[in-house]
């Protein structure tokens, strides 16, 4: 994914995440998912867990693509998806309050939706309910879908579930 001449001129770029960049995603985690705290407690719990985020964040490591979004030198963000044979998932954009609505998170969409296309493949994305990012896919041609798996129905009073597939 490469970002935009705009969003370069703006200060933006996009890099590989390192093991050094532990104490800023746990930043940028907590800062994008307290919301989803305060308003899912019964799922979530009370506060923000580091230790969750640390697991998280070397999971993420293993994933086909995981990069940091940077602005003037501050991490403010980072994205992941992994590629399988057979669809695309693991996806989580995260993108602190100073970065957002500049469109780098319907670029990242595009990106995963070019990806599908190339390889015929679909996209398959879980997004907590009430994130605004789902105007982002509903707009591009995303459908919400049921999942069928049974560990998904531990989440699906926080969770929607949504497809993309290549036309």
């Amino acid at each position: 994914m490469e970002l935009t001449t705009d969003l370069k001129s703006m200060g933006f770029c996009l890099s590989d995440m390192n093991e050094t960049d532990l104490d800023d995603f746990l930043r940028v985690d907590r800062l994008t998912f307290q919301r989803y705290i305060t308003e899912f407690p019964d799922y979530f719990g009370d506060r923000y867990k580091p230790e969750i985020g640390t697991d998280c964040f070397y999971e993420k490591r293993k994933l086909a693509f995981f990069k940091k979004l940077i602005l003037n030198d501050e991490i403010v963000g980072f994205m992941n998806y992994d590629q399988k044979d057979d669809k695309i998932d693991d996806i989580s954009i995260r993108i602190t309050e100073k970065a957002q609505n500049r469109g780098i998170g319907t670029l990242f969409v595009l990106h995963l939706m070019e990806l599908s296309k190339k390889f015929c493949i679909p996209v398959y994305i879980e997004a907590i309910k009430t994130n605004p990012v789902q105007n982002i896919y509903k707009r591009l041609g995303f459908e919400f879908y049921e999942p069928d798996d049974k560990y998904k129905k531990d989440i699906q009073d926080y969770c929607c579930f949504i497809v993309y597939n290549p036309q």
